[in-house]
């Protein structure tokens, strides 16, 4: 079945061992160039020198000028001019009261005057059409930078009946220049609506805030020229925009309020051109939050037309004297006559917090004293200034202009503010054109002066602004700006301003001891 089997040996050639093949190759560099260079310092040479001493230059430069003198000469010259040279000093001396009188009388130095120092007027946007008939542009609003050299004026026009979306411009006027061109703006920015208020940062001179009549909220970034839009807007036109202390460096916070009954508090991240104004927080005059004596019936909103953030104490050193609010509390103006205190650190949508005697027509403009941490200011259009406490309702005085005692004037008034370096004088205007500085010791008026156009009409008053930093300076808008010049009088205090704070003081203590 199975057997023995031989085969023939079989053999193949192994592909991966093969015979390998060599070759000798050679190469030759080309031969090294080299050059051979000599040079040869030049021959040295020595020079020397001797200095003289001090006393010898002295000494010679004191005999050279002896020798050029010629002293009997001299001494003739001295004996002729020594004459009218002391006469005409006599005559300087003289004359030097004379001329100091000149200069006071001419800027106000020593007297309550009050002097126009410029009047401001850009030809290319009064000359347009507003939009409204019979009505050109005029000054809205006035807010001067953190520096106090340039002031920012908003155009719009206040005779807007219905809404609109005529453009409008922000100038900007740089009273520090050589040569001021009052038919011109340094900087101007045209924006789609009405500019209806304007607010500079009060430490960053690079920002602008406004308000526009559509109710958008602007941001002008001068550095860059860029413009920052909020992401919503109000209801109504903005009536009020006021510059709030960020928790952070690097967030911008602006508080505005319009006719809508809104506040809304704004936050942008410095730096961020392509992102808009985000809202914060959002609050509401409601008028269900009002109390009966104020006479507002319904749930409707209440119309804000003025509101000023709470400053820092003025006799603290460490709290510095800003527009930024320095403890969330605004005093608030209505349409209906209403003063509220509010406050932005609530936690719900109603910001009221106390509620103050109200006006009898709307109030246009509220500032804090800055001289008391509890005294504010307000005006309404029944032609009345009032001091009011923080921690009372009813008023602490009533300040009438002249001219609505006389009863020469029925015009409303729409601006006033506290004077900058003495606590007893307020300064007010309206619709007849004329600015009064009245002291609150007697409630009487010490100065004034009156706002005209180029044919010497009298002109409506719709905002002042007063300079924080140059003190002897603020402006007025109408249909153009007036920068005017406060006499020493009206700056300068009698007695460093004691007796002025001491009647301040007074007043103040008057709502502590009223039942």
């Amino acid at each position: 079945m199975f057997e023995d089997f031989s085969s023939e040996t079989t053999g193949f050639l192994s592909n991966w061992k093969t015979h390998k093949k060599l070759r000798e190759n050679g190469s030759q560099t080309s031969e090294i160039l080299t050059y051979e260079v000599q040079t040869q310092s030049r021959k040295p040479r020595h020079v020397e020198c001797q200095t003289e001493s001090m006393l010898d230059m002295m000494m010679s430069s004191q005999n050279n000028e002896n020798e050029n003198v010629d002293i009997p000469a001299l001494i003739q010259f001295l004996r002729i001019a020594e004459p009218i040279v002391s006469k005409q000093i006599k005559i300087n001396n003289l004359s030097s009261g004379l001329y100091r009188g000149i200069m006071k009388a001419k800027y106000g130095a020593s007297e309550n005057h009050i002097i126009c120092e410029h009047v401001l007027n850009d030809k290319s946007i009064s000359s347009q059409d507003s939009g409204i008939e019979d009505h050109g542009f005029e000054v809205t609003c006035l807010s001067w930078t953190s520096s106090g050299a340039t002031l920012a004026v908003a155009y719009g026009t206040n005779e807007n009946l219905a809404w609109s979306d005529q453009r409008s411009y922000i100038g900007l006027w740089n009273l520090d220049r050589s040569k001021i061109n009052p038919n011109a703006c340094d900087q101007k920015l045209e924006l789609e609506s009405c500019v209806q208020t304007i607010s500079c940062h009060p430490e960053l001179a690079g920002y602008i805030a406004a308000g526009l009549y559509s109710g958008l909220v602007v941001l002008w970034d001068l550095a860059k020229d860029e413009v920052i839009y909020s992401e919503t807007s109000h209801a109504d036109p903005v009536t009020c925009i006021c510059w709030m202390q960020s928790s952070s460096a690097k967030y911008l916070e602006v508080l505005s309020s319009s006719t809508d009954g809104d506040m809304i508090v704004w936050k942008w991240r410095k730096g961020k051109e392509t992102e808009p104004l985000k809202t914060e927080k959002h609050m509401k005059i409601r008028g269900a939050n009002l109390p009966r004596r104020v006479g507002m019936k319904g749930h409707g909103s209440v119309g804000i037309t003025s509101c000023c953030p709470m400053k820092g104490d003025p006799h603290d050193p460490t709290q510095t004297q800003t527009n930024v609010v320095a403890m969330g509390t605004v005093i608030v103006g209505c349409e209906n006559g209403s003063v509220l205190k509010c406050s932005t650190e609530v936690n719900d949508s109603n910001p009221i917090t106390f509620v103050y005697e109200s006006h009898v027509g709307p109030v246009y403009s509220v500032e804090w004293s800055p001289f008391h941490r509890h005294l504010f200011l307000t005006c309404a259009t029944e032609q009345v200034c009032r001091i009011y406490h923080s921690l009372q309702a009813s008023p602490l005085r009533e300040i009438r202009p002249e001219e609505a005692v006389s009863g020469r004037s029925s015009n409303y008034l729409y601006s006033a503010f506290w004077s900058t370096t003495r606590p007893a004088i307020i300064f007010a205007a309206g619709g007849s054109g004329r600015i009064e500085a009245c002291d609150l010791r007697t409630s009487r008026c010490v100065s004034f002066c009156d706002v005209t156009s180029a044919d010497g009409k009298p002109c409506s008053v719709n905002h002042m602004q007063s300079n924080s930093k140059r003190r002897n300076l603020f402006a007025s808008g109408s249909k153009s700006v007036h920068v005017w010049r406060l006499g020493e009088g009206l700056v300068e205090p009698a007695g460093n301003g004691q007796d002025e704070q001491a009647a301040i003081d007074g007043i103040a203590n008057e709502a502590m001891t009223e039942d």
